[in-house]
């Protein structure tokens, strides 16, 4: 579940806080942000550099969740969100990635059905 507050007061956090706050691990975070997914800032204490995030990478991260939810790729997710980034990602285009995935959906669904049945008569000792 993803939570919306990664701070009162907008200011960017450390990736614990950010991780607390959207409901994931830190692992998941620096995956996602390795993936160009998530984008960091940096803030020093130091000689360390520590990475920051924004409250708009809350969203992100949210719209990263509802799109795995739905079947998508990271790859593919990635994709979506450079063209939401270049102001590309019209809803026209949304409808059509909506329209694509259900397609691929469906057609999984039809193979497993296939090797349900082949399965299922190996099974009952009938040649498949």
């Amino acid at each position: 579940m993803v939570h919306s507050q990664v701070t009162s007061a907008q200011e960017p956090v450390l990736i614990g806080e950010f991780a607390q706050a959207v409901g994931a691990s830190k692992d998941t975070v620096r995956f996602y942000t390795r993936l160009g997914l998530l984008q960091a800032g940096q803030r020093s204490a130091g000689q360390r550099a520590y990475a920051t995030y924004a409250e708009d990478q809350a969203e992100r991260f949210a719209f990263i969740e509802q799109c795995k939810a739905l079947g998508f790729t990271l790859q593919e997710i990635g994709e979506g969100l450079r063209e939401r980034d270049e102001g590309s990602l019209t809803a026209l285009r949304q409808q059509e990635l909506l329209e694509q995935k259900l397609r691929s959906i469906e057609e999984r669904i039809e193979a497993l059905r296939h090797a349900e049945g082949r399965l299922r008569a190996k099974l009952e000792g009938r040649p498949s």
